[in-house]
């Protein structure tokens, strides 16, 4: 039997749902789960009416793959409206990424003007320029700007950008200047808002060489705080706590570890080695959700620091499986 809204809120506990409310956005089209889109989108329209659905966010989606949805502009019509993240084209040049990227505006404005606010493309994710990765921050934000004067030509009212670098030890000074690029950028930005930049970084893949070490993680999300730049994930977060993944063959981060670090640098100024150790721990009893306060070990980070840590550090992550942490947060008692 379908549980309420009000009364399945009352269910859960205040400090997970801070910590992990809108927390996936669904990637069912990508590995490992490569499904294809009619039953990725039958997945996401079952997630929406469960009542795990406070913990979904949207659709992930290449933005050439848009106009495949216009079949299900009558599902869309239904309940609350349809929230889409779609991976953009880009570009290993500058000049390349500016071309590509007026030619996914066109196709979003498209299928935004198409679905007529019951389906909207609300962000993009797409890898920042390999040109850029040694550029100063005044050329990245240059960049930043041709960014938005394209997204303005094309008439397109919101759409945030997390632009992917990947998590090195090369690209520590590249992170470093992109965030403050970012930064300015965000703060000349009139209110409300047309395109808010933060950093998308990848936490695994299908090879060991695809997940990060800690310390990249944790350098990641320290430049970000400093910043004050917001920060998306994605890959390799299917699990509550950082594990061993036989079928990957290396240490996997956990969700709670990532999400939890950031509340927890947001909260108490943690520096990047206060920010690894969250990132290691592997005992799941040593994350706890109190009433009125998400804590580590004897380290706390009450509701509305997490909420902050949640709106303006680390938003949601990429999964192509939403079933996979409900499961494991049911194992642990947790819902």
């Amino acid at each position: 039997m379908e549980t309420t809204e009000s009364a399945a809120d009352s269910l859960i506990n205040p400090s997970l749902r801070a910590l992990l409310h809108d927390i996936v956005d669904y990637a069912g089209l990508f590995p490992p789960a490569d499904l294809p889109l009619d039953e990725a989108m039958h997945n996401y329209m079952q997630y929406r009416q469960e009542y795990e659905r406070w913990m979904l966010s949207r659709f992930v989606i290449p933005v050439g793959r848009l106009e495949e949805l216009s079949s299900y502009s009558g599902q869309f019509r239904q309940g609350e409206p349809f929230a889409f993240s779609v991976l953009g084209t880009g570009g290993a040049s500058e000049g390349d990424f500016l071309s590509a990227y007026e030619s996914d505006l066109a196709v979003i404005d498209v299928f935004d003007e198409y679905h007529a606010g019951s389906a909207q493309a609300e962000v993009m994710e797409v890898r920042l320029p390999a040109a850029l990765l040694t550029a100063e921050a005044s050329a990245i934000e240059t960049f930043l700007d041709a960014i938005d004067a394209a997204t303005a030509r094309a008439g397109i009212a919101k759409l945030d950008l997390f632009l992917e670098i990947p998590l090195a030890p090369q690209t520590h000074d590249a992170i470093e200047r992109f965030a403050a690029a970012a930064a300015e950028f965000n703060s000349r930005q009139p209110l409300p808002a047309r395109t808010t930049v933060g950093l998308k970084m990848r936490c695994g893949g299908v090879h060991p060489e695809d997940v990060p070490d800690v310390e990249h993680v944790a350098h990641a999300i320290v430049a970000c705080r400093d910043a004050g730049v917001r920060m998306k994930a994605t890959a390799g977060l299917h699990h509550p706590v950082r594990h061993h993944d036989d079928d990957v063959g290396t240490m996997m981060h956990g969700f709670f570890n990532v999400f939890g670090a950031a509340a927890m640098a947001s909260e108490h100024n943690l520096d990047e080695e206060g920010v690894r150790t969250i990132l290691e721990e592997e005992n799941a009893e040593n994350f706890q959700f109190l009433k009125d306060a998400f804590a580590w070990r004897d380290v706390r980070c009450p509701i509305a620091g997490v909420d902050h840590a949640r709106e303006s550090l680390l938003t949601s992550f990429g999964s192509c499986s939403f079933e996979e942490p409900v499961d494991d947060l049911q194992d642990l008692d947790l819902m």
